[in-house]
């Protein structure tokens, strides 16, 4: 998904991050603190960006990470997708975080982002995509629901930082695949 041109008029565009970016991806968290706060209960922490760009599950290495930041027309980093490609199973792609700067949001990004990455892991074989949002972030969870993906399970009392949560997993095939 490397330089894929997106969004309302093409105005954005995407590549994978790497080191260099943990800057910028750091000022773009700050940015959107309100996220940290509706899913952990705290603001992200001065390293957030470090930790979320080598975080992933013990059966998955950095590398079989997707971090793919979101660039507006000068350049800025204005969102991220983070994915892990056949996890839990082979052909399940779980995605970790969709995030947008709060200025961006409301115009479509999300939805351009969240369909170009669908449809390259489906190119690459994905059958099947997951994610998880907390209960309580009702617009994350009506955007899932938009995108096609449905209730498959909860979580009740999950430690999410400063608060307990309860975290709704939701699943849809990869439709059209090929």
């Amino acid at each position: 998904m490397d330089r894929t041109t997106l969004g309302p008029g093409g105005a954005y565009s995407t590549r994978h991050l790497a080191p260099p970016d943990l800057p910028s991806l750091q000022a773009l968290f700050t940015k959107a603190a309100d996220y940290f706060e509706l899913a952990t209960g705290r603001p992200p922490a001065a390293d957030e960006a470090e930790r979320a760009f080598v975080g992933g599950p013990p059966s998955k290495t950095v590398s079989d990470k997707c971090t793919i930041g979101i660039f507006d027309a000068t350049t800025t980093l204005v969102g991220v997708l983070d994915a892990i490609p056949d996890f839990p199973a082979d052909g399940t792609c779980t995605i970790g975080m969709l995030l947008l700067d709060p200025a961006v949001r409301g115009r479509g990004v999300g939805t351009a982002v969240l369909s170009a990455f669908e449809a390259w892991m489906r190119a690459a074989g994905t059958g099947r995509f997951r994610t998880a949002i907390v209960a309580h972030h009702a617009r994350g969870i009506a955007f899932a629901r938009r995108a096609g993906y449905e209730e498959a399970s909860r979580l009740e009392g999950y430690d999410a930082g400063d608060a307990r949560a309860t975290v709704v997993f939701l699943e849809k095939p990869a439709v059209g695949r090929g």
